[in-house]
């Protein structure tokens, strides 16, 4: 028996292949992929990801599949997809906060804190529920989140622009990461790039932080501040206090010292997740 799992997050979609024994016969990585397949562009990706998948496999067929999948919209669209390309698997289809949970922990024991371009936090019930806070887009939420730390610093640089100040170190960083310091040159950057392209100023902003900057600190320590806040919704959400708690995303880089800045806002200790979610997924479907 093979198992496959795949994680296809926001940043890179991930699959490892398992035996019965739990051995990996085969593992990689691909551009990312969502489950926004209503659009044209999602659909496109979506096929080049399972060809990509298709020939690295090779003879190597799997049994059952385990999807965890960012946006993940109409379950039925995406085994038409599958069973597509690999007819007769049996499928298991989740969002990939539901299985980078369960990374880290049993149904009923935690909380996962997700912050990459979004944010989100998940807790799944001992019966299997899952249930969310936050997660409701750049344009509703994901206050802490890379795209919001990018979104910030744009800001930050916009404001120095409009009251005639000397851009400080965070607002130059920027500029030259994006060409210009005028507006003409930031309204291009910002509304014709993906959401994507905003999210990866968040280097920038973690390195002019580390370098002194005040107003880059601030913009870090405000989004710990909104993703503890995300966590202890949870908490009450639940009607419980000190959960268990596990930090992961591209956020939770060590490198970016928000991680640490949650603990000291929580007054507590929290896991930052590193484990591989799509070997997770594919050790779900031998169960």
């Amino acid at each position: 028996m093979l198992s496959l799992g795949i994680d296809g997050g926001s940043s890179s979609a991930k699959w490892t292949l398992i035996d019965q024994k739990g051995e990996i016969k085969s593992k990689g990585s691909s551009n990312p992929i969502d489950g926004h397949l209503y659009r044209v562009e999602s659909q496109e990706k979506m096929v080049k990801f399972l060809s990509e998948l298709k020939r690295e496999l090779g003879t190597l067929k799997p049994d059952c599949i385990t999807i965890g999948i960012t946006g993940l919209g109409s379950v039925e669209k995406l085994e038409e997809y599958f069973l597509s390309a690999f007819p007769g698997s049996k499928l298991s289809i989740g969002t990939d906060v539901a299985l980078a949970y369960r990374s880290e922990f049993k149904d009923g024991e935690g909380i996962y804190l997700y912050a990459g371009t979004g944010s989100i936090a998940v807790h799944i019930t001992e019966t299997g529920e899952e249930i969310s806070i936050g997660g409701w887009g750049y344009l509703l939420g994901d206050e802490g989140a890379g795209y919001w730390i990018g979104r910030e610093a744009l800001r930050h640089l916009m404001t120095q622009i409009e009251e005639l100040s000397s851009l400080d170190e965070l607002s130059t960083a920027i500029s030259q990461t994006i060409g210009g310091s005028d507006w003409p040159t930031i309204r291009q950057f910002v509304y014709s790039k993906d959401r994507s392209a905003i999210a990866g100023l968040t280097p920038i902003v973690a390195n002019c932080a580390s370098n002194g900057s005040k107003s880059a600190a601030a913009i870090l320590d405000n989004a710990a501040n909104h993703l503890a806040e995300l966590a202890l919704r949870m908490e009450r959400r639940l009607k419980s206090v000190d959960m268990p708690i596990a930090f992961g995303g591209g956020i939770s880089s060590p490198a970016l010292g928000i991680g640490q800045a949650i603990k000291s806002k929580l007054g507590r200790e929290i896991q930052i997740n590193s484990h591989d979610h799509s070997l997770t997924a594919a050790k779900l479907g031998l169960n």
